[in-house]
């Protein structure tokens, strides 16, 4: 009987058994750390924007409280003078508070800042009295009255960070009879 063409494989030389298995060994280590960094990576982008979403949440609510004290101000809803002789004989010549969620002194109280029925930040508005008769140095504002440094903070539930805005509020009428010691 003669055999019908059947092909007969080489056998490997002793220097090359095993090579395959080592091979693909090395090539699934190699990407096992790569599907590794990766997830790290992208985990890390996800906390990195979370800490930058919760960062400008309370950043809008210290710019919110600013434009709500402005607006108190220009619609004459709160007497300007009054609030910066209020200012100079309290403690450390601020009005702490003045706009606040639950403070019983407070003027007003604070919008809740909400989107899609979440609640992202809301704020306080702290008043003191800057300076009287004369513009705050560096404003390159002159023929004012007083001026009113107000600190807005912007708030979060279950944050422990906040923002803080701070800013001016100019009167340019009513000058005031005593500045307390101030320029």
């Amino acid at each position: 009987m003669r055999q019908m063409g059947r092909a007969w494989a080489e056998r490997p030389s002793a220097g090359q058994r095993g090579f395959a298995l080592i091979l693909v060994m090395v090539a699934l280590v190699t990407l096992t750390i790569l599907g590794v960094t990766a997830i790290t990576a992208a985990q890390l982008d996800m906390k990195i924007t979370q800490n930058m979403r919760h960062h400008k949440q309370l950043q809008y609510g210290g710019i919110s409280g600013m434009d709500h004290a402005r607006q108190l101000a220009e619609d004459d809803t709160v007497n300007l003078l009054s609030v910066y002789t209020e200012a100079s004989q309290a403690a450390n010549n601020c009005l702490v508070d003045w706009i606040h969620p639950t403070a019983g002194a407070a003027v007003d109280i604070p919008l809740v800042i909400t989107a899609n029925t979440m609640t992202l930040s809301t704020y306080r508005v702290d008043v003191c009295q800057a300076v009287c008769n004369q513009p705050p140095a560096g404003t390159g504002v002159s023929n004012i009255a007083y001026a009113m440094d107000v600190l807005a903070t912007g708030e979060m539930a279950n944050a422990s960070a906040n923002a803080q805005v701070g800013g001016f509020l100019f009167a340019r009428t009513g000058l005031v009879e005593s500045c307390n010691g101030l320029l």
